[in-house]
Order: C-alpha cells, then structure tokens, then sequence
C-alpha cells in the first residue's frame, strides 16, 4: 500500500489516462490502496502468455509489449503500452489465463493491483463493475476498428491510424494526447503484420509529406491535422494537401 503523498502522486500521475479520471474517486482509492509498483528491465516479463489470470495493471513509465507466440513462433505484436494505460482487464474479469505476453521494452515502473482483493472489494461496490466494463468495452470498440481497416485499407493509411490512436492513449487519451510514441519499425511491422521494409516506405511517405519525423526507436508527430488527413482520407500528406 502506498503512503499517503506517494498515493496522492501516483492519482496525479494516472489522470492523465481518461479511464481512471472517470472511474470514480472511491474506485481510484481502492486501485490504489491495493496496488504495488514493479520495475522492470527490458526483455521481462509483467506476465507471460497461460499464466493464471491476474489483476489490473497501469504502466507508469517506459513501455510494455503485448504480444503472443503464433504456431510458426513468430511473435505478432497487439499493442505497445505506453503512460498511463490501464490493462490486464480481460484476465481480471474471468479468471482465465493471460492470453499475451507483456514485456518491457525499456526500464519500466507498472502499477499491479492484485486480483483477489480488488475482487472483493468490488463485491462490496458492485456499481463499479461497470467502471471496469467500460475499460474492456472502450478496447473492444478498437479491435472491431483495427480488423475493419486490415481487411479494406491500405498501409500508410493503417498506419496513419495506428498512430493516431497510440498518440490518443487507443481511446483513453482523446483531451491530453503525447507527441510521440516509442515504437522501432520491426515492432510497427509486427502489430500490423506487414514486412518491415513495406512499413519503412510507407513511413517515409509519411516524414516527406510532413505528418511525422523519424528517429532511432521513435516517431514524432510533428503536424497532427497532416496526419489526420492520412487517416481518414488514405492518402499520403503530402497528396492530401496537394503538393505535387
């Protein structure tokens, strides 16, 4: 359990995450009443693809991989995690195993609040199930967007949004979105199960237009309405504003 001015400086830390702004303050006092901080170094586990279900997690600092082991053992990514997401939801709410890895990409500090106890206490404040609901509903609605883009959009625009919504924290970070995420070229390839070398020209299509800079194990947006339009029109920046 936290102390009392490390608790009021984790709550201030995790608002910038919208689920937890709007969780509810007796819900906020209960996640971090139970909750513990673990630190990882890069290339550890949080947890491991079978393992038994477990409780909510929040990463506080640097980033976390979400990915899975396929029966060819390549490793597709679903999503990288970057402050101040909430996760581990689906495990939480059916005791069923984890059905992905999460692994530290850099040193990372994640908040971990135990299953057990937080279930009992929600089963004394059964009004905040829905709270968690809505964590596992707001994922949903992505997922059901992301398939819709792999079948019918083409790859700069996919990943245009894929962007889009990893800056707006996938959902939960639509007021206070960062500028960059934190992300190599072989791990964007991963999540969208494209080569590395289509990525990396579809990604320059991006920098020459404008939208985006490139750097060693990071992308930097750099015009936010540039990228916009490379979302919903499907088109380079650089043609969507006419430049020939």
């Amino acid at each position: 359990m936290a102390d009392h001015a490390d608790a009021a400086t984790l709550r201030t830390t995790m608002l910038a995450d919208s689920w937890f702004r709007h969780c509810g303050a007796a819900l906020q006092d209960a996640l971090l009443a139970h909750g513990r901080q673990r630190v990882l170094q890069p290339g550890e586990h949080l947890f491991a693809q079978g393992e038994p279900g477990g409780g909510l997690c929040c990463v506080l600092s640097g980033s976390l991989t979400v990915q899975s082991v396929d029966a060819d053992g390549q490793m597709p990514v679903l999503v990288v995690l970057s402050p101040c997401l909430w996760f581990g939801e689906l495990s939480f709410t059916d005791g069923q195993p984890r059905s992905h890895d999460a692994v530290a990409d850099v040193p990372s500090t994640v908040f971990c609040v135990p299953r057990e106890p937080l279930l009992a206490w929600l089963e004394a404040h059964p009004q905040h199930w829905r709270a968690i609901a809505g964590l596992a509903v707001g994922k949903l609605r992505i997922v059901y967007r992301v398939i819709d883009e792999e079948m019918r959009r083409p790859l700069t625009q996919r990943i245009a949004r894929r962007l889009w919504l990893a800056l707006h924290g996938w959902g939960w970070r639509h007021d206070n979105p960062v500028h960059a995420v934190h992300w190599s070229q072989e791990q964007l390839a991963r999540m969208l199960g494209s080569g590395r070398s289509s990525v990396n020209r579809s990604l320059r299509e991006l920098q020459e237009g404008g939208a985006i800079r490139l750097s060693y194990g990071s992308i930097e947006v750099l015009d936010a309405a540039l990228l916009r339009q490379a979302c919903d029109m499907g088109l380079s920046p650089q043609s969507a504003v006419g430049t020939p």
